[in-house]
C-alpha cells in the first residue's frame, strides 16, 4: 500500500512538473511571437515613414517645380531702353550711321535679339489661344530696301503714268528707300498681308493683345501725315509692354509718342 501510494505521489509530481513544462514552453512561444510580431511592426513603421518621406519630398519637388515654371511663365517681359526701342525711321527721319540691330534667327526671320523674348512669348500665347500666328519678315537690310523702293517707282510709272517726282514721293510712302525703314532697325515684325489672314480670327488677336507683349500696329490711315506711310495692317513695331500700352491708351502712333515723352521730361 505504500509503494503504490508513493508511486500515486510521484506520478502527480511528474504530473505537476509536466504541466510546469508546458507553461514556460507556452511562455517562450508567447515571448518569440510578441518579439516577431514587434520586430515585424518595427520593419512595416519604417517602410510606411519611408514611403511618406519619398512621397512628400517628391511632392515637394514637384510643387517647387511647378512654382518654379509658374513664376517662369508668368515673368515679366524685359523693360528696353527707350533711346534704342523708341527709335523712328521714316522718310523724314534716316537711320542713323550709329545704329546698330543685333540680330538673330528666330522663326524663319531675321530679328533684333532684344525683341525676341517678347515676340516669342506673344506668338507662344496665341498658339495656346488656338492661333497659329507666324511672322512672314523681319530685319531688311538697306540694299534690299532700296531694291524694292525702286521696283515700286518703276510700277507706279508705268502702271499708273506718273512722273518720276511723283512716283518716288508716292513710292517713299508705301515703300520707303533704303535708309529710310524701320525695318532696317530689327525691331519691325510684318506679318502675312493677305486678305484671308487679315479678316482671321487669330489677327483680331493680335491687334487685340500686341500691346501687351510691347508690339504696336505701326502704320494706320489716320496717321499718315505722321507716319509718312501709308496704311499697312500687316507692320507692327516693338516698343517695350509699357510705351505700346501707353500708346494705344492715349491712341498716340510712335512719332507722336516720342514727342509726348520728351514733352513729359521738359515738365518735370
Amino acid at each position: 500500500m505504500q509503494t503504490h501510494r508513493q508511486e500515486r505521489i510521484l506520478t502527480d509530481a511528474d504530473r505537476h512538473k509536466s504541466g510546469m513544462g508546458s507553461v514556460q514552453r507556452l511562455h517562450r512561444w508567447m515571448t518569440v511571437v510578441l518579439i516577431a510580431v514587434l520586430l515585424l511592426a518595427a520593419l512595416l513603421g519604417g517602410f510606411t515613414w519611408h514611403a511618406f518621406h519619398s512621397l512628400a519630398q517628391g511632392s515637394s519637388s514637384r510643387s517647387a517645380s511647378g512654382t518654379a515654371a509658374s513664376q517662369q511663365a508668368d515673368s515679366p517681359l524685359p523693360v528696353p531702353d527707350n533711346t534704342w526701342a523708341l527709335t523712328v525711321v521714316s522718310p523724314d527721319h534716316k537711320i542713323s550711321s550709329h545704329f546698330s540691330a543685333q540680330l538673330t534667327d528666330f522663326d524663319g526671320i531675321k530679328i533684333d535679339q532684344r525683341v525676341v523674348p517678347a515676340l516669342k512669348k506673344m506668338l507662344a500665347d496665341a498658339a495656346k489661344a488656338g492661333y497659329a500666328i507666324k511672322p512672314a519678315e523681319g530685319y531688311v537690310d538697306a540694299q534690299t530696301q532700296e531694291q524694292r523702293y525702286q521696283k515700286k517707282i518703276e510700277e507706279l510709272m508705268q502702271s499708273g503714268g506718273k512722273t518720276r517726282a511723283v512716283a518716288e514721293s508716292d513710292a517713299a510712302a508705301m515703300v520707303p528707300p533704303g535708309g529710310c525703314s524701320e525695318n532696317q532697325t530689327g525691331m519691325a515684325v510684318i506679318f502675312p498681308s493677305d486678305a484671308q489672314f487679315l479678316a482671321s480670327d487669330g489677327y483680331h488677336w493680335l491687334l487685340d493683345h500686341c500691346v501687351d507683349y510691347g508690339f504696336v500696329r505701326r502704320y494706320a490711315d489716320e496717321k499718315e501725315g505722321k507716319t509718312g506711310l501709308k496704311n499697312d495692317p500687316s507692320h507692327f513695331r516693338y516698343v517695350g509692354t509699357y510705351n505700346a500700352q501707353t500708346m494705344r491708351r492715349l491712341g498716340l502712333c510712335l512719332e507722336e509718342y516720342v514727342v509726348y515723352k520728351v514733352n513729359q521730361q521738359v515738365n518735370s
